[in-house]
């Protein structure tokens, strides 16, 4: 049970820094651009709690626990790739599908990066797991 609570937090910790550089430094002028008209004034915070908390619980169960006894990175890493690459495509894909203006670019930008920090963030409560008591 420590063992998945540090994995948990890893994770999530990890998801929060990475993505509050992403969309607070690197990516915030592009997606205000793309999607300018399509933003809410008022910011909900609570739908991104929702998504995080159980986001990085799906991280945990489907690529960090079958890694638990695992010496290298790499099927962590991988698993966390597929697992981004799975969900952003589907919120993204979706979202192009079905929403007039959503922009196409956004989309594939988005899509990428939920690859790369799900990856990394699983990679970062992996780390956590391996840590003794």
């Amino acid at each position: 049970m420590k063992k998945s609570i540090r994995a948990y937090c890893g994770s999530l910790l990890g998801f929060l820094l990475l993505d509050a550089v992403w969309l607070g430094l690197i990516a915030k002028d592009s997606y205000i651009a793309a999607m300018a008209g399509l933003m809410r004034s008022d910011v909900h915070i609570w739908p991104w709690i929702v998504f995080y908390s159980l986001y990085c619980m799906a991280i945990v169960y489907l690529v960090i626990r079958p890694n638990y006894h695992v010496a290298q990175s790499k099927n962590v890493l991988l698993g966390g790739a597929i697992l981004g690459a799975a969900a952003y495509g589907a919120y993204n894909m979706t979202n192009y599908a079905l929403l007039a203006g959503w922009p196409l670019g956004i989309s594939l930008q988005d899509w990428a990066w939920g690859t790369v920090v799900t990856s990394l963030s699983g990679y970062c409560g992996w780390r956590l797991a391996q840590t003794t008591n």
